[in-house]
């Protein structure tokens, strides 16, 4: 990582002569750029050619919302079963937005395209009458300010704040440091996305910004680590669910013909079948407003401990040790987690009205994360100290409402989000069915069918929630969350950059590498202790 850093910044050096040191924010990238050059008309050209994966941007857009859902267009659509068409929402369309497959003349003013917000569609599928006959993208409202940290919000604030106190029994208060670093370098290489947007036209997706810094190779690798990394999120429910419903029922076993199964394995198995039906579909529109809700949900579950801690007999005690140096990998996984949503971030930034107010809504969605993963980690550790498990609701004292209320909601959220993760992997796979093998409908069933199975048989052989989350955070999130963010801004960049924002970036992406290898090897290392 440190020689890909190095090479990438000596690249930057040596073709090109930084702009005087400034600040981020004080030194926008321009778009113009060396637009005669052959390496930009070559980026340009590729990146208007068909590269796999195309439905990322769409697939992914279920995953953040612009409007509240019109269900008389839902009813109407459902049957085509693909959000590609009738979309209500003004968000994903690609009726609105041409695909990079699309060819889009020269004499178009390409940045004003792609600057401007999606529009919207009315409820009879129609284009809005603002949508130009020359294939501009049409002026639509867009995300104000609020909604946007909503999304993000909804992006960030996830599962995590299941496994936040564990930290701080294994690597002791100075957990919470390690939470406040990826904040601010999370938050840092969302900005980033953000430059690269407006220095190359063109860019929609994270895999699009891959293709314009590294070529084909750099938009497939950037796609197959964010599709692990969503594949790895619905094993992680599977446990999840597994967890919290054997300790409700605590007494429940499967025996069948001499077949056995204890409570985990049997909710996780019943849980992949009540939401199998969900992941056959194509167009989640409606599924994605209820998991909207994860935000409320989120909040909820912080409330309902903090209100087992206050009012009932846990009570808070003062304990634990300052630092603990062998269980900081773990914390750097659990938090390198927690702020992973930079494979939703372009969704949320291209949906908005006024784009200029990006860098604003990330502060305050990363400062809202921060304080909900912070104040439950403090809250949790307190009411437990080193009793503590990698989830806090299986601590939970099971006469309480408050804890009630905590683990069924904790149970209802894997229901809406699963199916919203796994589609957008199923959708790139079912870009590459060959032509003539079976036909569509059935390979799409086929293959989501196996794609749930899998998750399940992982989750059995990796039972262990908090080491898993811990081994997805250093392996893949600080890939999608640092790393890659700040590689492809400086081989994006170039001269728009200036000596600031390249010393940040290389000291990220060294600082990052670092993170990835030691979170790694704890995390296999007590996987393999547990087996």
């Amino acid at each position: 990582m440190a020689a890909a850093a190095a090479a990438a910044a000596a690249d930057w050096k040596e073709e090109y002569s930084a702009p005087e040191d400034g600040d981020i924010e004080d030194c926008p990238l321009d778009a113009g750029g060396d637009g005669g050059s052959e390496d930009d008309e070559a980026v340009e050209n590729s990146l208007n050619s068909q590269r796999w994966p195309q439905s990322f941007r769409e697939a992914t857009d279920t995953l953040t919302i612009a409007a509240p859902p019109n269900f008389g267009c839902l009813s109407r659509s459902a049957s085509r079963n693909s959000v590609l068409e009738g979309d209500c929402s003004g968000l994903g369309s690609d009726l609105k937005l041409p695909l990079l497959s699309d060819k889009l003349e020269r004499n178009q003013d390409s940045v004003k395209n792609l600057q401007e917000p999606f529009g919207s569609v009315l409820s009879d599928g129609k284009p809005s009458d603002n949508l130009q006959l020359n294939g501009e993208a049409p002026t639509a409202q867009g995300c104000n300010l609020t909604q946007t940290v909503f999304n993000g919000v909804n992006v960030l604030a996830g599962i995590g704040i299941f496994s936040a106190p564990f930290t701080i029994k294994e690597a002791g208060w100075a957990a919470l440091l390690v939470l406040a670093f990826f904040a601010i370098v999370c938050c840092y290489t969302g900005v980033l996305l953000k430059y690269c947007f407006e220095n190359q036209d063109g860019l929609s997706t994270f895999p699009d910004i891959g293709e314009a810094a590294f070529g084909r190779i750099g938009r497939i690798l950037i796609s197959i680590v964010l599709y692990t990394e969503l594949y790895s999120f619905c094993v992680e429910f599977i446990i999840l669910e597994g967890d919290n419903l054997s300790s409700i029922f605590t007494s429940t076993t499967f025996d069948w013909h001499g077949i056995h199964a204890d409570g985990k394995h049997f909710f996780g198995v019943v849980f992949a079948l009540v939401v199998l039906p969900s992941v056959w579909l194509r167009d989640l529109r409606l599924i994605s407003y209820i998991s909207a809700g994860g935000v409320f949900a989120t909040l909820l579950v912080f409330l309902s401990v903090s209100l087992v801690g206050a009012t009932g007999s846990v009570g808070f005690h003062m304990t634990g040790k300052a630092v603990k140096w062998d269980g900081m990998p773990f914390a750097i996984g659990i938090y390198g987690f927690c702020y992973a949503g930079h494979s939703v971030f372009p969704n949320i930034y291209q949906s908005m009205s006024d784009r200029t107010k990006f860098n604003k809504a990330l502060y305050i969605c990363f400062a809202i994360c921060t304080a909900i993963y912070g104040a439950i980690a403090v809250i949790g550790y307190l009411m437990f100290g080193d009793k503590i498990e990698s989830q806090i609701t299986l601590n939970l004292p099971k006469d309480s409402f408050a804890s009630k209320i905590a683990l069924w909601t904790t149970v209802i959220i894997p229901f809406t989000k699963y199916p919203l993760v796994l589609n957008p992997l199923a959708r790139s796979i079912e870009e590459l069915r060959p032509e003539g093998l079976l036909n569509d409908r059935v390979f799409s069933i086929t293959l989501r069918t196996a794609l749930v199975a899998s998750t399940v048989c992982i989750a059995f052989l990796l039972p262990f929630f908090g080491l898993v989350m811990a081994l997805i955070g250093s392996l893949l999130s600080i890939l999608v969350a640092l790393i890659m963010p700040a590689l492809c801004f400086l081989k994006i960049a170039r001269n728009k950059a200036t000596r600031l924002q390249v010393v940040a970036s290389v000291l990220t992406v060294i600082l990052g590498g670092v993170c990835a290898v030691l979170g790694t090897y704890s995390s296999i290392a007590k996987i393999a202790q547990n087996y």
